[in-house]
């Protein structure tokens, strides 16, 4: 099983400029200033919203029910790290073009443009038991798709990510018109670890389909992206569906935390993972198994294909024939076991496919 040398030789390069531009990103509130490392490990700062936006928030606060003039939901979260002990959790939506008003682009280009304002406000329990509002900001949007492939009935994703600190939060994202005659909001609950989590055994982070990856602009404020997610200076394309077709690879990549390096001291320090690919079939049962592959840092980037090899035995066990077919048509599970080698930590990941 070859390493993606594309994707992995990318991250290699990429990773410290996206960690770092992660744990820096601009908070809501202070947008554009520079900020030096001590202060952009602490909470971002609140910052007002209109009282529109605020009062449409406080409607379905308590019962995760809101309006919905610009109907969306939540269905999905990624929980990638952050320097400094921090988080960067990555909150999917799900949305059909005809609700976010897409319309023919005004320079002409053919492509069909949603202008539309993002508000959102984090959220954590209070001693009293309301909701104590802690960080919040708007970023202007505006969504593009090619004129080509627009259909006003498709329902496409979106994601929206910033960096934080741990603890258990809800957000509050509002899409609003600019003139704010149409206002929606949409809740979602996430707790966001710390160092102590993995202090007995690895913490791995989702898994997640890759289908593509390049070094971006890092964004100024948190914002919305369709069809992407982005982790500091990096931009992931992902299937979000895990729907795969018969005879296609798995792209899969996610984060080890909790390793410990061989040599602290060393100029370059690297860790010593072992991890085992399994795929499984809906009893469980192993249908594809690869062998052990090593890494040295803490990113896991992994093609694997999905390729069976069938054997035929007679009554003395020997093989007769060999024979190689692509995974059929199912709903499957990829196991990753981990192993510090260094430390003697374990971890698990694991991720739903189909194959259709």
């Amino acid at each position: 099983m070859k390493t993606s040398r594309t994707f992995a030789a990318a991250l290699a390069f990429l990773f410290v400029i996206g960690i770092v531009t992660v744990s820096v990103q601009a908070a809501p509130g202070i947008q554009g200033k520079k900020q030096d490392a001590k202060v952009a490990a602490k909470a971002p700062a609140k910052s007002g919203l209109p009282k529109e936006i605020a009062a449409v928030i406080q409607e379905g606060l308590a019962t995760r029910q809101g309006r919905q003039d610009i109907p969306f939901s939540f269905f999905k979260q990624l929980v990638l790290p952050a320097q400094g002990n921090n988080n960067y959790p990555v909150f999917f939506i799900k949305a059909k073009n005809a609700d976010l008003g897409y319309a023919p682009a005004a320079s002409g280009t053919g492509d069909m443009e949603a202008n539309l304002i993002a508000y959102f406000q984090f959220f954590q329990p209070a001693a009293d038991g309301t909701m104590a509002p802690k960080m919040g900001g708007k970023s202007q949007v505006v969504l593009t798709i090619p004129g080509a492939e627009y259909s006003a009935d498709k329902e496409d994703w979106y994601s929206f990510g910033l960096g934080m600190p741990g603890g258990q939060y809800t957000l509050a994202l509002v899409l609003s018109t600019p003139d704010m005659k149409k206002l929606s909001v949409a809740y979602a609950d996430v707790t966001l670890n710390g160092p102590e989590t993995y202090e007995a055994s690895l913490s791995p982070t989702d898994p997640v389909i890759v289908t593509g990856m390049e070094q971006v602009e890092p964004d100024q404020r948190p914002t919305l992206h369709r069809g992407f997610f982005t982790w500091g200076a990096i931009k992931f394309v992902a299937n979000v569906s895990g729907e795969i077709a018969v005879g296609q690879d798995l792209e899969v990549f996610f984060f080890v935390l909790g390793a410990a390096f061989k040599d602290p001291a060393a100029p370059r320090p690297v860790l010593d993972l072992e991890v085992n690919f399994e795929v499984q079939d809906e009893e469980g049962k192993t249908a594809i198994k690869w062998a052990p592959q090593s890494y040295e840092a803490y990113f896991v980037n992994q093609p694997l294909p999905l390729v069976q090899t069938l054997q035929k035995m007679d009554e003395k066990g020997t093989v007769l024939s060999t024979e190689k077919k692509p995974l059929p048509a199912g709903k499957y599970g990829l196991v990753a076991t981990i192993v510090d080698k260094v430390s003697g930590k374990k971890g698990e990941a694991r991720m739903a496919f189909v194959v259709k």
